[in-house]
């Protein structure tokens, strides 16, 4: 049951699905920043002769149905309504992966990164295939490894390299569930109702409220379903 309830979370945090008619769309202070870097990068990394840019697969933005990955706390929560920060990783064709070579510029979390060496070996935990460019994100490049028929971008601790796309205020269905599975001694998780929501995610404050460990359920536009999985480290980022 514990293994099933986290693939779940898991899954349903790595969907990219589509848009939230009727929502307040913001533009937050972190994907300005995001915005900002990628345009600057833009204008200073370019290709060598002969190199190619690598875009990532292309998502849509905006949210109706589906499980997407957010951040939230205590203070998100507002009466029927919940303000969540949205986020996303970037995704790559595996063949435009394979064929990588020095002096193209991959694009990445919004920023782009002129491609000066490439390491590829297989991952210690699963052996999935890696791709290391210019030292990995650890070194100021970026770290890909290969996830079913893509490529994802990778942070340094394994988990996807998500970036920020904006806030959004969503109306909380009535029946809306908050199911947390981060405590590994509860096999089943907790799952709170509507009027226990706010109380339980301030009781547990100073753990990280991040895209890693959140994720949402979205129905015709409303909150239906939030989920918490597990972290190895509880410390905020």
């Amino acid at each position: 049951m514990r293994k099933a309830g986290l693939f779940c979370v898991a899954a349903i945090a790595a969907l990219s699905i589509t848009a939230c008619g009727g929502s307040k769309k913001e533009t937050t202070a972190a994907s300005s920043a995001v915005e900002t870097s990628a345009e600057a990068s833009a204008a200073d990394e370019t290709t060598a002769a002969g190199g190619s840019v690598i875009a990532p697969e292309a998502v849509k933005a905006d949210h109706t149905n589906g499980g997407f990955p957010v951040r939230l706390d205590a203070t998100s929560f507002d009466g029927k309504t919940v303000k969540a920060e949205f986020f996303n990783f970037d995704r790559y064709d595996v063949a435009k992966i394979n064929a990588l070579k020095e002096g193209d510029v991959i694009q990445v979390a919004q920023k782009n990164i002129g491609i000066k060496t490439i390491e590829k070996k297989n991952a210690e935990t699963g052996n999935f295939p890696q791709v290391i460019i210019n030292g990995g994100v650890e070194n100021g490049g970026a770290s890909l490894i290969q996830d079913g028929d893509y490529f994802r971008s990778q942070s340094a601790d394994g988990t996807p390299l998500y970036y920020s796309t904006g806030t959004e205020e969503l109306k909380l269905a009535s029946d809306v569930t908050y199911m947390d599975y981060s405590d590994l001694n509860q096999q089943n998780g907790v799952t709170y109702t509507v009027d226990q929501i706010k109380d339980a995610f301030a009781k547990d404050k100073d753990k990280d409220w991040g895209p890693q460990v959140i994720s949402i359920v979205l129905k015709d536009g409303e909150v239906k379903q939030i989920f918490r999985t597990y972290a190895p480290s509880e410390a905020k980022n």
